[in-house]
């Protein structure tokens, strides 16, 4: 079909990460690396080839597009996947997007709910505050960038389904900030959820009006002074103790001495870590919480403390999915880079004692870690579910034996 360059309709979706899912039965697909997709070429027609003249404008350079993209060069087939036509600059703005489906109707179109935000999304986790309203926490899955939660509007109404399914069209976006506490080096402290929306004086100045802003998410929680954290994946809802969330940290190598914070402490955060937090009364919605470190993943047997961790129990790093069961027990999946996981261990330089990516268990009863499974090599372990008894467990291998190039 004809494309829309005005960005009333989009045409598919791509490179969708982690999920979530609604209290109404409908599934949330998030957009991530969408970038890689797009390209710039020399040529409309014939046998073009990567335009490295391509100048990227602020927003574009913001969410890394550039000429060559990933390799993919779908640009070069498609011109809605080319940067160098309207189509394709236009096309670009379609994608970032939290997806709503409804595997219920065969007939509903999935829908992009665009108020939660455009980002490379990791996760959209949802629970209920205090008042009925929904609430779903994301992570924007690149080193440092930020931590959103958005809440409805209205209320989630537990007896229509119905007046459910446009429930995440209207409400506001927030993103974290993570404060120091009032001892140095203690890794805990105040949080604020700031608003990003045209009541904000600094966004009402930077944005002509709320789209404008949506689509320019990463901008946004730039303008508002919201915390660069290392690589923000999974979040996941404690449902044993109300108004706790947890999010996986990757790593981020890339975090120098001069940038390091209460929550992010270390520089050159090869292992990552998984922070927490508790909101304020223990209400979804509210717009502070108290966060502490929860882990910092390593290797407890090197010699340099910073690469050790505090893991009581087996060691980990590249911490990413995350989930709880209905007992309260974290499952927690590693991503360590493939280039690291296809070699042999002698080969693996940090992470040469870890071994291949892992899902493990913690029970906050003994504090300990628990090694469940381990992946072959070459593989991503990412997504986890059980059934409601809890004696079947699905969980995602994804691409063993991939190469290390």
């Amino acid at each position: 079909p004809a494309a829309s360059v005005v960005g009333t309709d989009g045409f598919g979706t791509l490179n969708n990460c982690a999920n979530g899912y609604t209290p109404w039965g409908t599934y949330l697909t998030c957009e991530e690396n969408i970038n890689g997709y797009f390209g710039a070429t020399t040529t409309a027609s014939g046998s073009p080839v990567n335009d490295t003249t391509f100048v990227p404008n602020a927003r574009e350079s913001r969410y890394g597009f550039n000429a060559a993209g990933f390799g993919y060069n779908w640009h070069h087939h498609d011109a809605r996947f080319d940067l160098n036509t309207a189509q394709g600059r236009a096309e670009a703005d379609k994608f970032g997007w939290v997806v709503e489906v409804d595997p219920f109707n065969p007939n509903a179109k999935p829908v992009k709910r665009t108020a939660l935000g455009r980002i490379k999304h990791e996760g959209a986790e949802h629970t209920l505050a205090a008042d009925g309203r929904v609430v779903v926490y994301m992570g924007d899955d690149q080193a440092g960038e930020y931590i959103y939660k958005f809440v409805t509007k209205n209320k989630y109404n537990p007896t229509n389904r119905a007046a459910n399914l446009n429930l995440l069209d209207e409400g506001t976006l927030y993103v974290a900030r993570f404060a120091a506490g009032t001892v140095a080096g203690d890794n805990l402290g105040p949080g604020e959820w700031l608003e990003l929306s045209m009541n904000v004086p600094v966004l009402a100045a930077n944005f002509a009006t709320l789209g404008d802003l949506l689509v320019n998410t990463r901008k946004a929680a730039d303008l508002v002074g919201a915390t660069r954290m290392d690589r923000p994946e999974w979040l996941a809802v404690n449902p044993t103790a109300p108004g706790e969330i947890y999010c996986t940290l990757t790593n981020n190598s890339g975090r120098t001495a001069g940038t390091v914070d209460e929550a992010n402490p270390r520089a050159n955060n090869r292992y990552g870590h998984i922070i927490r937090w508790t909101e304020d009364e223990q209400n979804a919605s509210a717009r502070s919480f108290q966060w502490q470190l929860f882990v910092q993943c390593g290797d407890p047997t090197l010699s340099d403390a910073s690469r050790q961790g505090n893991i009581q129990g087996d060691k980990f790093g590249s911490p990413d999915g995350l989930w709880f069961d209905d007992r309260g027990i974290l499952w927690v999946q590693t991503d360590i880079s493939t280039s690291i996981v296809s070699r042999p261990l002698a080969e693996r330089g940090d992470y040469r004692n870890i071994g291949n990516n892992q899902m493990l268990a913690y029970d906050a009863v003994d504090g300990v870690f628990k090694r469940f499974l381990t992946g072959p090599r070459g593989c991503e372990i990412t997504g986890v579910v059980t059934t409601p008894d809890l004696r079947t467990m699905f969980v995602n291998v994804q691409h063993p034996g991939e190469p290390a190039s």
